[in-house]
């Protein structure tokens, strides 16, 4: 359960004033600046701040009253001084320091006399989301996180909930969760405020103290009570109308110099489900509240992977189960979960139900290529789906990393070995049958598929290999007739390619263009791959190179210029005319981005290295299509394709055109 105390009163005007502001970074990748709003005095004179770029910077919009110096700049540090002659009038400007791709916004204020200021209600901020445009604020501080390092907090005033990023004098005022704040500050391009002055902190008539149990209530039904401080007024009880049918409020009752009031829950059949309760006293015509979130377990739904990527956001509860990949260093938990229908991102994994992650993942014991079960909610970050809540966990199976020999010598039985060998005698089909070879031994290894499943569910196409590869695999010890092997089926882990044949050059093509689909794509790379590496994808018009991954949803090739993404393509007898990407409408293409064709014999730029200027086959500037053709110079029968630049593309297929 949540405490959330909320004021809503008549408050006096109170005139604004400008304190010095300890130096702060701000945290952006290009450029960072000592502070973000710059005051000078009304007599006259200058502030100075520092300056932080990887790159050269510039400030722009500066106004005649202002003066700025210098105005420009290059990498490292450099202090920059804003000054301005006496007024007898207020000045205000927003300037604006920009760096590479990026522009980091500062307010510059002379004030010539104070400012009185209405308040502006948090709802009303958001919905106005004016950039510079200076607001004042009051309402109940429902977070202090990282207040004493740099004065953050969050607050609610009954209309909504704003962040404050940081105070310019958080050390005048000592605040609790609970007190109403007054203060004045920009809004920023972040969504949120930063350098605000704080004005007043005043303490509420009613806080909301505990709530017993912390936790949700169970699904069958139960009582929450609440535990509130009330200093003056009569207390009022409110729920919203849609939530009555199933939450109940009895009478408040003193308790040990409290209030307390039993908040009754009827028993949930459906999904689980939440409200918010408010506290409220009138005293001398203002209202105060506090606020209290109500949570109710309810079903949990046992779903795949696809099912729960279709789900709707929410507070319901779903239970998964699959492989763990690309398990992230650290206690938090963070990797992806792969079924036979999908892969889906795990957002934390502790070890029970808790509202806020308590790094217990590490006493799980849980390994990448384990299968895990756990229970989450279905959330998302920046559109992509994942599982949030935090996850709890509920059980996994672990894998014991074996040598062939050492399997060998298991007993048949349910425990999961990890082993690691070369594919020989691999046989027709979709199965996955082959003989699995390492320094040791070989063994039989009876299917093979993409993730754990109880049949074999002839996955092993996609997973793209081939005798030679070297594959690491997790299954169980089985036998067939007295012989051993690998059963389960076992589940894919990764590959390495094997060693590289000879190219062969194939025969002219009988039309002009020829392609590298989507399909052929989706057939050599799987929803695992989802790290940059160097992948090869056979094609009915010879094998393709690829640097990329796949994007989450094993549809598409993802491309990365700062990951240092390229394509190869086959070497053909005849010249090539021109190479045509089409990309997704899925993943916007963005403009300013350079991709080049040239011989394959040349070094392939990665990360954010410039293409080859001298001698370049050719390059083009994205111009909001989703198709782009490149022309490329005679003389070459097969060439890279550079994608140079800073943004994630989803591409489908490409198209080579022939002389």
């Amino acid at each position: 359960m949540k405490l959330r105390n909320i004021f809503t009163a008549l408050a006096a005007v109170v005139a604004l004033a400008f304190t010095a502001c300890q130096e702060e970074e701000r945290f952006l990748d290009e450029v960072q600046v000592s502070q973000s709003m710059v005051a000078i005095p009304v007599e006259g004179g200058q502030t100075q701040i520092t300056v932080k770029a990887v790159t050269d910077w510039n400030i722009t919009g500066a106004p005649e009253w202002l003066t700025v110096s210098p105005a420009s700049g290059s990498k490292g540090e450099t202090k920059v001084t804003f000054s301005a002659a006496a007024t007898k009038e207020t000045n205000e400007a927003v300037v604006y320091l920009n760096c590479g791709e990026v522009a980091q916004m500062l307010t510059v204020v002379q004030m010539a006399a104070k400012v009185e200021a209405p308040l502006t209600s948090c709802a009303t901020v958001l919905a106005e989301n004016n950039v510079g445009k200076v607001y004042k604020c009051k309402g109940t501080i429902t977070d202090l996180t990282n207040y004493d390092k740099y004065g953050c907090f969050y607050i609610n005033d009954g209309t909504a909930t704003v962040y404050v990023y940081g105070s310019m004098n958080p050390t005048q005022f000592s605040p609790e969760v609970g007190d109403i704040i007054t203060f004045e500050g920009p809004w920023t391009s972040y969504g949120n405020f930063d350098d605000v002055t704080i004005l007043s902190l005043e303490k509420s008539l009613i806080k909301a103290e505990k709530v017993i149990p912390a936790t949700a209530l169970p699904k069958d039904g139960g009582v929450a009570t609440v535990l509130l401080t009330v200093k003056d007024g009569d207390l009022e009880i409110e729920i919203p109308e849609a939530d009555q049918a199933w939450l109940t409020a009895g009478e408040p009752a003193a308790v040990g110099g409290m209030t307390s009031v039993e908040l009754t829950a009827a028993a949930n059949e459906a999904g689980a489900r939440s409200t918010t309760v408010t506290f409220k006293v009138n005293v001398d015509g203002k209202d105060y509240f506090a606020m209290v979130d109500i949570d109710q377990l309810g079903a949990i739904a046992e779903v795949s992977v696809a099912d729960f990527l279709a789900a709707a956001e929410g507070t319901a509860l779903y239970k998964l189960t699959g492989k763990v990949a690309n398990l992230q260093a650290g206690d938090y938990g963070n990797f992806d979960l792969v079924d036979a229908t999908g892969s889906v991102y795990v957002y934390g994994l502790t070890a029970t139900p808790v509202e806020k992650n308590d790094k217990s993942f590490p006493s799980l014991g849980i390994k990448e290529g384990d299968i895990v079960t756990l229970i989450g909610t279905r959330a998302s970050y920046k559109g992509t789906a994942q599982v949030g809540g935090p996850a709890y966990y509920v059980s996994h199976q672990g894998h014991t990393e074996s040598t062939v020999a050492n399997f060998l010598a298991q007993a048949t039985g349910d425990a999961w070995y990890k082993l690691t060998g070369t594919i020989t005698n691999l046989q027709a089909g979709d199965y996955g049958n082959f003989d699995l070879v390492d320094e040791t031994g070989s063994v039989y290894v009876y299917g093979l598929t993409v993730a754990p499943v109880a049949k074999n569910d002839k996955s092993f196409p996609k997973l793209g290999l081939k005798d030679g590869d070297k594959v690491t695999l997790i299954g169980k010890r089985a036998e067939y007739k007295g012989t051993a092997q690998v059963g389960g089926p076992a589940y894919y882990i990764s590959h390495e390619a094997g060693a590289a044949e000879e190219p062969v050059v194939p025969e002219n093509p009988a039309t002009s263009t020829v392609s590298l689909t989507n399909a052929e794509i989706l057939a050599a790379m799987t929803s695992s791959e989802t790290s940059y590496a160097e992948y090869t994808i056979a094609s009915a018009s010879g094998d393709w190179t690829v640097n990329a991954s796949q994007n989450k949803d094993n549809t598409y090739l993802q491309c990365r210029g700062r990951k240092g993404s390229y394509i190869k393509t086959p070497l053909f007898e005849k010249d090539i005319k021109a190479v045509t990407l089409h990309f997704s409408d899925a993943k916007s293409v963005y403009a300013n981005n350079v991709y080049c064709a040239f011989p394959a014999t040349w070094t392939v730029p990665t990360e954010d290295a410039a293409y080859p200027e001298d001698g370049n086959v050719g390059k083009a500037v994205t111009d909001g299509s989703y198709s782009l053709t490149i022309p490329v110079a005679e003389g070459n029968k097969q060439v890279y394709v550079s994608i140079i630049g800073t943004y994630a593309y989803y591409l489908d297929h490409i198209d080579v055109e022939l002389k």
